[in-house]
């Protein structure tokens, strides 16, 4: 049994040496497969299932609150420890930021939702799909609280009492909460794994769209002015910053760029939009070609990697679909001459709405506008028109002619 885990193990710490990662960081590695040796021939467990290293992570979290390991050796040992269990189950051994707060479902619901996953692919955005599976997963984990093991016993009791339940956290837009529960309702009925009509539950309602602010020039100037781009890691994340600002583009599709999507020659900007598919061709203006040329000459990491923006640190991987843009602005926060309260949209994304409302502003046709922005329908585009405070006066009604009561009013 522990040479049977050992091998294993070297399997993995032979994947992190061909990644490249450096050699103290194998090591260190090291001395986490043999701490989960140890755990192994404790518990007596001969094969390293998904499950044991959920386990053994909680054990390695519970030490750490207890003081007796750091933070840093606790989320390294748990990250080792999946990467056992892949391997061991035969799984490709990947380099990635993994959910691990993500509940593990009963199998067949786990199966379920593979399918599910499938059958939605063709139809939506991949931006779109994990917002649904999202939702879904949340609804699963409800049933399997409720006793649900079968979807033949599933009945409008339990998916209103979902709905019930998650409401108070979706007050904004319902739609974001029964719309993925709709579509899931409709494939089970599809495929035959139940038959309910949930529609009366899931009836759509108005959504209601909050419109956020927008960045004044002062505060983009702020945030840029906060980064460091002597730097390589501030390089890259200038770069990341000015794009946002000169194209408006998503997080998500400034982080998925790659080297061949910058037309040098063209001065173009060719995306494919991770949330809608479209895809779009943009100016590449002289601020955000300069930052990127200064990035990619003389600070991305040298490697075979397509992508433009790579991680800082080894091994320099794709930066993935984290929270790459929030965790910038939180990089530079208390360098910036602005403050930041939870839910008043002065977030990455707040790069997007100015651009948005400047175009606007400019008297960019509406059509136009959308064009620039990526958004398949035009009345996306609408909500920058109540950012533009200036052209909004224009519209207002002379109301001196009428009487008044109140000196407030006048």
């Amino acid at each position: 049994m522990e040479k049977y885990i050992e091998i294993e193990s070297e399997k993995v710490l032979e994947f992190l040496r061909g990644i490249p990662m450096s050699a103290s960081t194998v090591r260190y590695y090291s001395s986490c497969y043999r701490t989960i040796a140890v755990y192994c021939k404790h518990y007596g467990i001969s094969v390293f299932t998904e499950q044991d290293s959920r386990d053994f992570s909680e054990f390695q979290m519970k030490r750490h609150k207890d003081g007796k390991i750091g933070l840093v050796y606790a989320l390294t040992l748990r990250k080792a420890a999946a990467m056992l269990a892949d391997s061991i189950a035969g799984k490709e051994l990947v380099w990635e930021r993994r959910n691990y707060s993500q509940r593990r479902l009963i199998d067949c619901f786990e199966s379920t939702l593979t399918e599910f996953r499938d059958w939605l692919a063709p139809s939506l955005a991949p931006g779109s799909v994990r917002v649904v599976m999202q939702m879904v997963r949340q609804f699963l984990g409800y049933l399997e609280d409720e006793g649900i093991r079968d979807f033949r016993d599933l009945k409008l009791s339990e998916i209103s009492g979902f709905v019930i339940g998650a409401l108070p956290r979706h007050k904004n837009n319902t739609l974001n909460l029964t719309w993925p529960i709709r579509k899931f309702v409709s494939f089970l009925s599809n495929v035959g794994l139940a038959n309910i009509n949930a529609d009366g539950v899931l009836a759509n309602s108005p959504r209601r769209v909050k419109v956020l602010p927008c960045f004044t020039t002062k505060e983009t100037e702020s945030i840029l002015g906060a980064v460091d781009a002597s730097t390589a890691l501030g390089k890259r994340d200038y770069a990341i910053l000015t794009i946002a600002r000169g194209t408006g583009l998503r997080g998500e599709d400034i982080i998925s760029l790659k080297i061949e999507d910058i037309n040098w020659k063209k001065n173009e900007i060719n995306v494919t939009q991770s949330k809608t598919g479209g895809h779009i061709t943009l100016p590449l203006s002289p601020d955000v070609g300069n930052a990127i040329a200064d990035y990619i000459l003389n600070a991305r990491p040298q490697t075979d990697n397509r992508f433009i923006f790579l991680r800082h640190r080894r091994p320099h991987t794709w930066l993935g679909n984290g929270p790459t843009g929030a965790t910038i602005m939180k990089r530079y926060q208390e360098n910036m001459e602005l403050e930041h309260k939870a839910g008043d949209g002065k977030t990455f994304h707040a790069f997007r709405r100015t651009v948005g409302t400047n175009l606007i502003r400019a008297e960019v046709p509406l059509s136009s506008a959308a064009q620039i922005l990526g958004h398949k329908s035009i009345e996306s585009t609408k909500r920058y028109i109540s950012l533009n405070d200036d052209s909004l006066r224009v519209c207002c009604m002379d109301i001196s002619a009428y009487a008044t009561k109140k000196e407030g009013l006048v």
